[in-house]
């Protein structure tokens, strides 16, 4: 596309009033890739994202035009755009010449035929990299050096973007604390399961849950005050995440029942947390003090959401106690 026919400080501006306006019809992303396509001449474009606590998957949150047979979870280790994201260096091949009819742009025998010409930029802002934009041509078009240095400006506008989300996102995240505990509440808790569910299919590891449960508290409560037992509450969840793994969830899911998931690699980790759980519970109550009951699941086909894995742990959980 010939850069005589681009007004650039009004595409800016456009795009401004898009970013601005995330939850206008349809959102940033939907409205936003259109512009980046016509602005570029090129055949696709991409927004990627990094997940976090996955250092080997990013994930594509949008595409225009879409490509049905695209994969959303892709590898940093397979492809053109996954080197984006494994090297956080912008990469321009204007001259792609496939040898056979499938291009190697996101994984081997991805659906981008006969790619031609391919650009990407990592989306990095205050030195953490949150995702990618990635664009494809398909006709042999390239980027002049006017639209490349103003798609340079939009993917730091864009990492930008990304950021503010995130901290957004962690805001409402710590909304979802228990006020007892301060660990996720059920809730909160099974979102941050459901995601644990989604990293160990791609993995394709096993995912276990460990539940909790103490009975005695509401005695102790009566002995020694409601902020006794709120503060034993928060000494307890202490323990539990001063011995936890960085890819473990904990939550406290009800009044004195605790969950812990991870992958099933890390159980014996899991199990020595509980030991020194226990030995808080009886520096407390004494050894006859308290009830302790455990039980636990492991994710199965019949267990692939959160809700059934958790109330399928909580089961057995209460058949112990009864």
């Amino acid at each position: 596309m010939s850069t005589n026919k681009l007004d650039f400080p009004t595409i800016w501006k456009n795009i401004e009033e898009i970013l601005t306006n995330p939850d206008q019809n349809g959102g940033w992303l939907t409205n936003l890739l259109p512009i980046i396509l016509e602005l570029s001449g090129l055949s696709w474009a991409f927004i990627t994202e990094i997940f976090t606590g996955d250092e080997d998957h990013f994930a594509i949150l949008a595409e225009c035009p879409q490509v049905s047979a695209l994969e959303t979870r892709q590898s940093h280790f397979s492809g053109l755009a996954g080197l984006i994201h494994s090297k956080l260096k912008p990469l321009a091949l204007p001259n792609l010449n496939p040898k056979d009819d499938l291009s190697i742009i996101f994984h081997p025998g991805d659906p981008l035929k006969k790619a031609t010409s391919f650009y990407g930029w990592p989306l990095i802002y205050n030195q953490v990299p949150w995702g990618g934009l990635i664009l494809v041509g398909s006709k042999g078009q390239v980027l002049n050096e006017e639209q490349t240095r103003f798609m340079d400006c939009l993917a730091l506008r864009l990492a930008s973007q990304l950021q503010q989300e995130k901290l957004i996102a962690r805001i409402l995240d710590l909304n979802g604390l228990d006020s007892q505990t301060g660990l996720t509440h059920r809730t909160q808790f099974l979102k941050r399961l459901e995601r644990q569910l989604e990293i160990a299919q791609v993995r394709k590891h096993d995912l276990v849950l460990v539940v909790m449960g103490i009975s005695g508290l509401g005695r102790h409560a009566v002995s020694h005050g409601q902020d006794a037992t709120q503060e034993l509450l928060r000494s307890l969840s202490l323990v539990l995440l001063q011995h936890a793994e960085e890819s473990w969830e904990i939550g406290h899911i009800s009044y004195g029942v605790f969950a812990i998931s991870c992958p099933i690699k890390e159980e014996p980790n899991v199990k020595k947390a509980i030991i020194m759980f226990k030995k808080r519970l009886i520096d407390v109550f004494g050894q006859d003090g308290f009830n302790f009951h455990q039980a636990q699941t492991v994710n199965s086909p019949d267990l692939t959401k959160p809700e059934r894995m958790l109330e399928s742990a909580l089961t057995v959980l209460a058949e112990q106690v009864n």
